[in-house]
C-alpha cells in the first residue's frame, strides 16, 4: 500500500510537471506568434493629449496620394539626442505610407555619401523618387510634407516681380524687403525674376505676377498688360499701401475691388500692447486660402480693400481678412500726421476688410482670332484668372512676416494663386504648460515649511540630543 501511494504521488508530480512544461511552451508559442504578427502588422497608438506623435490630416492626405516608391536618406548623427526627433518623424511617415522607406546615414562615418549628395548640414533629408530628388534642410513635418509634394511635381514655375515704380524688392537684407518670402518659396520649384513692364510684356511662362506696393503710378500701357494677363487666366498678387494706389484704383474697380484713401485704426491693437496703426485680424472670410485658419495676423499700416456689393459679371469676390469692431477707416490724413485721430462721420466703422480675392470665369467662348478679339474688347475675360489684393505690404516684409500668423496667411495665398492648394503650412504641436496656481495662504505655507519649520525642528532635535548626551 505504501509503495502504491508513493507511485501515485510520483505520477501526480510528473503530471504537474508536464502541465507546467506545456504552459511554458504555450506562452513561448504565443510570444513568437505575437512577435511575427507585430513585425508584419505594426500598430501605433498616440496616447498624448496633444497628439504630438501623430501626423496631421493634411499630411495623411498627401501620403495617400503617393503611388510610387520614395526613399528618404536622413543625414544625422547616430545615437545622439538631436537625431531622435528625425527618427520618430520618419518612422511616422513610413508607418502611414508603405511606399516610403528611410535610412539614417551618419555623415561622420560615411563622409563619402555626404560629399556625393552635397550635404553640408546635419538633419538634412534627401528625398528620392519619381526619377528625381529633393533636399529638405529642416527636418519637420511641414517641410518634409511639402518636400514630398515638390518631389511629385517636376515642373519649375516662374514668379515675376514688377519693378520700376518703387516697389518693395524680393531680394536684399533690408527689414522692409520681401526676401524672406522669396527664400521660403525658392526651394519649392519656384524661380523669381524682375519684370519691367515698360520694357516687355508679361512672359507666357509666368505662374504669378507680383506688384508689391508701387510708390509711383504704373503707366496705362503697363496696367493694360496686367489686365490682358489676368483676363487670359493669369494669377496676380497686389500689395497696396495707405493713400497710394500706384495707378491701380480703376483697374481693380473693373473687377469689383474697391480702394479708398484711408488708413485703418484699431483700438484693440493698443489694448494688446501694439500701436493703434497695427490692425489685428482674427476674423477671416470663407475661402480655400483661409480654410481652418485660426491664427491672429497683424497688418502694420494698412488700408481698406473691399469687395463691391454689386456683383461683376464673370468675377467672384471674397473678403479674406477683417479687423475688429473697435477699428475704423480713417480718412483725415492731416489729422493723422498731427497725431490726433478720432472716429467721425467721414470714417467707416469696423470691421474693415483688408484683403480680397477675385476669381475670374470666362464670360464667353473664344471665337475666331483671339488676338483680334482682345483688340476689340480688351476687358473680355477668356480664362480663369486669380487675383489677391492686400491693403498692406508690411505684414509680408522680413520685419513682420514671422509675427503670429502672417507667414502662414501669405504662404496660403501664394500657393492658391499658383494652383498649389495642396502645399500646406503645419503648426508645430506644442506641449501644454501646466501651471501651478497657489493661493496666498498656500504660498506662505510652501515657504514656511521648508524654510522655517523644518530647520527649527532640526535645531530643536539637535539641541535635545546634545542635552541628553551631556546629562549622562
Amino acid at each position: 500500500m505504501a509503495t502504491f501511494g508513493l507511485f501515485k504521488q510520483g505520477k501526480g508530480k510528473l503530471a504537474g510537471s508536464s502541465n507546467m512544461t506545456a504552459a511554458v511552451l504555450l506562452v513561448l508559442v504565443i510570444a513568437v506568434v505575437i512577435s511575427l504578427l507585430s513585425s508584419r502588422h505594426y500598430l501605433r497608438w498616440d496616447l498624448t493629449s496633444t497628439g504630438e506623435h501623430s501626423l496631421s490630416e493634411k499630411t495623411l492626405q498627401v501620403l495617400r496620394s503617393i503611388r510610387e516608391p520614395v526613399s528618404i536618406k536622413a543625414f544625422a548623427q547616430e545615437d545622439t539626442q538631436a537625431a531622435d526627433p528625425v527618427k520618430k518623424l520618419l518612422a511616422a511617415y513610413a508607418y502611414a505610407a508603405p511606399n516610403i522607406r528611410y535610412e539614417l546615414i551618419d555623415p561622420e562615418r560615411n563622409p563619402g555619401m555626404a560629399t556625393r549628395y552635397r550635404i553640408t548640414s546635419l538633419n538634412t533629408l534627401l528625398l528620392e523618387g519619381f526619377n528625381r530628388s529633393q533636399i529638405v534642410k529642416i527636418a519637420d513635418e511641414e517641410n518634409l510634407t511639402n518636400g514630398l509634394i515638390r518631389l511629385s511635381k517636376s515642373e519649375t514655375e516662374k514668379i515675376y516681380w514688377v519693378t520700376g515704380h518703387g516697389e518693395r524688392p524680393f531680394k536684399g537684407g533690408s527689414p522692409e524687403s520681401l526676401s524672406a518670402l522669396r527664400e521660403g518659396f525658392g526651394g519649392q520649384n519656384f524661380e523669381f525674376e524682375d519684370l519691367n513692364l515698360g520694357q516687355k510684356d508679361i512672359p507666357g511662362d509666368a505662374a504669378l505676377v507680383v506688384v508689391a506696393a508701387p510708390v509711383k503710378r504704373l503707366f496705362p500701357e503697363e496696367v493694360d498688360s496686367l489686365r490682358k494677363y489676368l483676363n487670359k487666366g493669369g494669377s496676380l498678387l497686389v500689395f497696396l499701401e495707405p493713400f497710394a494706389e500706384g495707378g491701380l484704383k480703376e483697374f481693380l474697380a473693373e473687377y469689383g475691388i474697391l480702394t479708398s484713401g484711408d488708413i485703418v485704426v484699431d483700438k484693440m491693437s493698443r489694448v494688446m500692447g501694439g500701436d493703434f496703426l497695427i490692425p489685428m485680424v482674427a476674423n477671416y472670410g470663407v475661402h480655400e486660402i483661409t480654410k481652418n485658419f485660426d491664427l491672429t495676423s497683424f497688418f502694420p499700416i494698412a488700408r481698406s480693400v473691399e469687395a463691391d456689393p454689386v456683383r461683376k459679371k464673370g468675377v467672384t469676390l471674397t473678403s479674406l481678412a477683417f479687423t475688429s469692431t473697435e477699428s475704423w477707416a480713417e480718412t483725415d490724413r492731416a489729422a493723422l500726421e498731427q497725431g490726433r485721430v478720432a472716429l467721425d462721420e467721414r470714417d467707416r466703422e469696423g470691421p474693415i476688410s483688408l484683403a480680397v480675392v477675385a476669381e475670374l470665369e470666362p464670360t464667353s467662348e473664344k471665337t475666331g482670332d483671339s488676338e483680334e478679339g482682345e483688340k476689340q474688347d480688351p476687358a473680355r475675360i477668356t480664362g480663369k484668372g486669380r487675383m489677391v489684393v492686400f491693403g498692406d505690404v508690411h505684414f509680408a516684409t522680413d520685419k513682420y512676416i514671422h509675427v503670429s500668423g502672417n507667414n502662414d496667411f501669405i504662404t496660403n495665398a501664394l500657393n492658391y494663386l499658383v494652383g498649389r492648394e495642396d502645399f500646406i503650412t503645419i503648426r508645430k504641436k506644442l506641449k501644454p504648460v501646466d501651471t501651478l496656481m497657489l493661493s496666498r495662504n498656500q504660498g506662505l505655507m510652501l515657504f514656511a515649511v521648508p524654510v522655517v519649520i523644518v530647520p527649527i525642528l532640526v535645531l530643536l532635535l539637535g539641541t535635545a540630543v546634545w542635552y541628553r548626551r551631556r546629562s549622562r
